[in-house]
């Protein structure tokens, strides 16, 4: 016969030992990949209309860093984790502080406009979405000056 007691106490010490062994916080970089039906496509817009550059070229894996540690990784989906889908259950988003420029930028490309730049009515941002060749959205943002994002304005100012 089991008793409750020695159960509970030797499930929370359990539980207690295995969050002492995470490992070091996540957080070095990140990067977002997305799946794609027509890949040398998809890397012609990111390099000549969002003029990134190639970081990692792994063969159907296409890496573009954004940001000093931001990653977009471009996916050909017939070697990849995933198919490309219809259904783009997934936004980008780029920080700039020149917003307008982007969006006058991209519109001189021809790229598709989800919305038109403007101040957010709900959030302290300005921002636009764009759609990048597959239909993936492309939001392009900037935090005004504001309480809501006085932690998130001074990371971005600080040194790397």
């Amino acid at each position: 016969m089991r008793f409750l007691i020695p159960v509970v106490v030797a499930a929370v010490l359990t539980a207690a030992v295995h969050a002492q062994q995470r490992p070091a916080p996540l957080g070095q970089a990140s990067v977002t990949w997305l799946y794609y039906r027509d890949l040398p496509a998809a890397m012609r817009f990111y390099e000549d209309v969002l003029g990134l550059t190639l970081t990692v070229d792994q063969g159907w894996a296409k890496v573009y860093q954004t940001s000093p540690t931001s990653f977009i990784g471009l996916v050909d989906e017939q070697r990849g984790m995933h198919k490309a889908s219809d259904t783009k259950p997934v936004a980008v988003a780029f920080v700039t502080p020149d917003v307008d420029a982007w969006h006058a930028w991209l519109v001189s490309r021809g790229v598709k406009m989800r919305s038109p730049v403007a101040d957010s009515k709900t959030l302290p941002i300005r921002g636009f979405t764009a759609y990048d060749p597959e239909g993936y959205t492309l939001e392009f943002e900037t935090f005004r000056d504001d309480p809501q994002n006085a932690k998130i304005r001074a990371l971005l100012k600080a040194p790397k």
